[in-house]
């Protein structure tokens, strides 16, 4: 703050004319505080309350060292605050009238009364408008004016001396620390970038001219430890920019297939007996490349899927995750359960890998997921063999080099670049396919399921699927919610990455008595966000990934507009692979566009009688991802914890952004099955539990057991 003072004193030189700056101490402690420790950043605000009382005294004082080109208003109830700023102007020899105070209405008005019998000018003001914003403004309020350090509090209902009151916070001041301390043995996420520094604004715009000088890259496939070459070539464009050609990618056939699963079948029995602790620490290191190569990363996916600056990071944050926090728990996992407690027998349960691991990542997180798959398939002993989305395979391509670099041996992870129904067919069902990690379409996964159900000749055990699906995602608004958090949840959550995702929000369910002022006030919010390239910084929303899905999703909203009240269609560019943001209204809730799979900026606003009839149409549809709700009765949030039917429930925020180990992340019904990712029970599917018994009993003896 007193920094931008110097600013605004140099602008306001410049400018010729005065202004009014308002000094007031913040009074979003909390939020401030909780933002900072949920993101990882350093803590914005100062920790102790002495400290914010001397910065405003020496914020008071730059201020009225400059009321000659400035007009200082003061916004206090502190009397030593305001006492200070009064010396000081006395100090120099400013007249009364040079500043005001300004104090909130109904509160401390002797003190008012006070500084208006001694000359100087007091502004009373107080808030305007509706009722419940107003209750929340108050709920502050007395919770500012009643908080262990206030001086309210301290003066009426602690009843301490003048003295005490009336210190100098400055005395004595140490000050605190902005970095949260870490506490031993708890998981934190990796800190997202925050693009509002310059600094880091400037590293993302080097990694993107650094990245585009490559292209088009050349992605090959990596088979029993070496770079292979194919005629097969897939052009993969900028979804951004169509004639900008990002990647030109060496397509794998069924041979290379072939000799892909023989070689990580044959790295197999070798990989399985490497300690947990040496493959955990080969996550480790992955982990710490991907931070030293965050911008890159970040660049990458910018231009080949098409994800603005802050989701690209969010997808680079939950790799790294994924890769500590599987490594730590894969740790907890190696060392076998004693289970049972009878004398002369000794049962352990423990865990042991599958085999031969096949991953079919999808492009929307192209690293994230991606890395979560191959990353839990490798430190609990199994070989990989990585097949990624056509649309993501540079991406891809990045990992598998880091993989290298991290120190995995080079025949445990196999890179095949190809298409599904080829390549991903063939090893799907191969007799040597032990596990099928698959995130994609809920029309593949299916397929998936039923091709591995069928044993091949030579097959000795049960394939393993981890299969997710789709979502069609439901936010539901009560009467009573805080509008201004719905309308910026609601729109985050269906239109970030342009809806392509399976946790994205496609329905909007509002209660009938606060459905039209909502829709207001969402669809004028919407007309902010910007549609812009994904390398633009200020892209709200970019591109969808190809034109496969543009067609398809223009498609479905040609056909909405039919039977659906248009609410908004905002303008997109005409570079790349844009689809226009869209709203529809009073949409029925059994239209294909309320019940099918979208996959891009396409959000229903559905009306409900009241919160059973909203629930029952969230629930009506054949999927299970993610839900929400946003309401302040305690009550209906109940209600929504036990009846919606969703693996994931957000309340009072937005339903996408899940971060490892903090919302495992996963549903059910139709949108998958498996255990949730980054969650307790994720590594146990890429094993087999196994329980050792062993008697103990010796010619009548039994060693005693230490427990």
């Amino acid at each position: 703050s007193l920094e931008d003072i110097k600013d605004l004193i140099t602008f306001s030189r410049e400018r010729g004319s005065p202004f009014t700056i308002r000094l007031v101490k913040g009074a979003y402690w909390d939020y401030e505080t909780v933002e900072a420790e949920q993101r990882g950043w350093p803590i914005p605000v100062y920790l102790k309350k002495a400290e914010s009382d001397a910065n405003y005294e020496n914020c008071a004082n730059l201020l009225l060292e400059n009321a000659k080109t400035l007009r200082v208003a003061l916004a206090s109830h502190n009397v030593r605050t305001l006492a200070a700023a009064m010396v000081k102007a006395e100090k120099l020899g400013l007249p009364k009238k040079s500043f005001e105070v300004q104090m909130l209405y109904g509160m401390a008005d002797p003190i008012k009364k006070a500084m208006v019998e001694l000359g100087y000018r007091v502004r009373e003001y107080a808030p305007v408008g509706d009722l419940i914003p107003g209750m929340a403004y108050l709920v502050r309020r007395l919770l500012e004016n009643t908080s262990n350090e206030s001086w309210l509090r301290g003066k009426f209902a602690e009843g301490q001396s003048t003295a005490t009151l009336l210190k100098n916070p400055s005395i004595g001041l140490v000050a605190t620390s902005a970095e949260i301390p870490k506490i031993k043995q708890r998981f934190y996420n990796e800190p997202l970038l925050d693009f509002a520094e310059k600094e880091v604004r400037q590293k993302m715009l080097k990694s993107l001219a650094k990245i585009q000088a490559t292209f088009p890259a050349s992605v090959q496939p990596y088979v029993q430890g070496q770079w292979q070459k194919s005629n097969t070539i897939l052009e993969r464009p900028n979804p951004s920019d169509k004639n900008q050609i990002v990647a030109k990618l060496q397509m794998a056939n069924i041979e290379l297939a072939e000799k892909a699963i023989q070689s990580a079948f044959k790295a197999y029995p070798t990989w399985k007996k490497t300690s947990a602790e040496s493959r955990a620490k080969l996550l480790d290191q992955l982990a710490a490349i991907m931070q030293r190569d965050r911008y890159d990363l970040c660049a990458t996916q910018v231009f080949e899927v098409g994800k603005p600056w802050a989701e690209a990071d969010g997808d680079i944050g939950e790799a790294i995750d994924f890769c500590k926090y599987y490594a730590d728990h894969m740790r907890t996992l190696a060392v076998p359960k004693k289970v049972g407690h009878v004398p002369g027998e000794n049962s352990q349960y423990q865990y042991r890998p599958r085999g031969v691991s096949l991953v079919i990542a999808p492009w929307n997180f192209p690293l994230a997921i991606l890395t979560g798959q191959v990353a839990a398939s490798l430190v609990t002993g199994n070989t990989v063999i990585m097949k990624p989305a056509e649309q993501s395979s540079l991406v891809s391509l990045g990992l598998m080099k880091m993989l290298l670099e991290a120190g995995f041996p080079s025949d445990v992870v196999q890179f095949l670049p190809g298409y599904g129904e080829e390549v991903g067919e063939y090893l799907v069902n191969h007799p040597l396919t032990a596990i099928i990690a698959f995130t994609g379409s809920k029309t593949v996964g299916l397929h998936i399921l039923k091709q591995s159900s069928q044993v091949q000749p030579g097959q000795h055990h049960l394939k393993k699927c981890i299969i997710e699906m789709g979502g069609k995602n439901a936010i539901i608004i009560d009467s009573d919610a805080d509008v201004d958090e719905a309308v910026d949840g609601v729109l985050y959550s269906a239109f970030g990455f342009s809806g392509q995702k399976c946790s994205a929000a496609s329905r909007c369910i509002v209660l009938a008595d606060v459905y039209d002022r909502f829709v207001d006030r969402l669809v004028e919010a919407a007309k902010s966000m910007i549609t812009a390239g994904a390398h633009e910084p200020e892209a709200a929303m970019g591109p969808v990934v190809d034109e496969e899905a543009q067609q398809r999703i223009l498609s479905m909203i040609s056909t909405a507009e039919k039977t659906c009240q248009l609410l908004y269609k905002g303008n997109s560019p005409q570079s790349g692979f844009f689809v226009p943001l869209t709203i529809f209204g009073n949409v029925d809730p059994k239209d294909k566009i309320a019940t099918d799979e979208i996959f891009g900026p396409v959000l229903a606003m559905i009306k409900a009688k009241d919160l059973h009839h909203a629930i029952e149409i969230a629930n009506s549809v054949e999927y299970g991802l993610t839900g929400g709700l946003f309401s302040r009765s305690p009550a209906h949030i109940a209600q929504a914890r036990e009846e919606l039917e969703c693996g994931n429930l957000y309340i009072n925020r937005g339903i996408t952004g899940a971060m490892v180990d903090r919302h495992p992340f996963g549903g059910f019904k139709m949108s998958g099955i498996g255990s949730k990712t980054g969650g307790p029970d994720y590594l146990q599917h890429f094993m087999e539990p196994v329980v050792v018994t062993e008697n103990t009993l010796r010619r009548g003896f039994a060693p005693s057991e230490v427990e």
